[in-house]
């Protein structure tokens, strides 16, 4: 199963009222499971490298089926460090990104925002899937 349109269309008018409601202009980016873009939305005015920002932040999720924010581990002197270096897919290991489940907790897609700090992007993500 894939997110469909309309559900991501929802998704994005959620993610935008929670952005006015912090002052914010961000990016919404939809993806299915196969990281394909299902729906893209930028508020006007809003950064133009957080288009990019935010299709990132939602392939990462989508491939990781965790949040983007979850794969960006605090070094610790020590221990081996997880690196993602060697892959040219455009993955960004920041806040905003978040896969997106269904009711049975199988993954259908992925939503990524940018627009503000990752804090504030990933309170948006979580606010567009509430």
């Amino acid at each position: 199963m894939q997110i469909g349109l309309d559900h991501a269309d929802q998704l994005i008018a959620r993610g935008r009222a929670a952005a006015d409601e912090l002052g914010l202009r961000a990016v919404f980016a939809v993806l299915d499971t196969g990281a394909n873009m299902v729906a893209f939305a930028r508020m006007d005015r809003a950064w133009l490298a957080s288009s990019e920002l935010a299709v990132a932040k939602a392939r990462t999720s989508v491939k990781f089926q965790a949040p983007s924010e979850a794969l960006n581990a605090p070094l610790q002197l020590g221990q081996p460090v997880a690196h993602f270096d060697h892959l040219n897919d455009g993955l960004l290991l920041m806040g905003g990104g978040l896969p997106i489940l269904d009711d049975e907790d199988r993954l259908i897609g992925g939503i990524g925002v940018s627009g503000g700090t990752p804090e504030q992007d990933a309170e948006i993500a979580r606010a567009a899937l509430s």
